[in-house]
């Protein structure tokens, strides 16, 4: 997980945003040892834990996607 981490914060540098597709998720988060709900509570858990929002997407034949974004500083404020 480590290692997710660390490229996910290599990609926020670079581009403000970094998908993970279902193979590297299935690696932190297998499929076959918790339900679907329970895998987006953890990946959404981690996700929060290092300051970033994600966007889970599923598709119809249940392949999982997760997009990555730093989360707000706050409102900006315009003079």
């Amino acid at each position: 997980m480590d290692e997710l981490a660390k490229d996910i914060e290599r990609s926020l540098r670079g581009r403000g945003f970094c998908v993970v597709l279902e193979d590297e998720l299935e690696r932190c988060w297998p499929s076959g040892k918790l339900n679907r709900a329970d895998r987006e509570k953890d990946i959404e858990s981690f996700a929060e834990s290092r300051g970033w929002n994600v966007s889970i997407l599923n598709t119809d034949s249940g392949v999982m996607r997760a997009i990555f974004e730093r989360q707000a500083e706050g409102p900006h404020r315009f003079s």
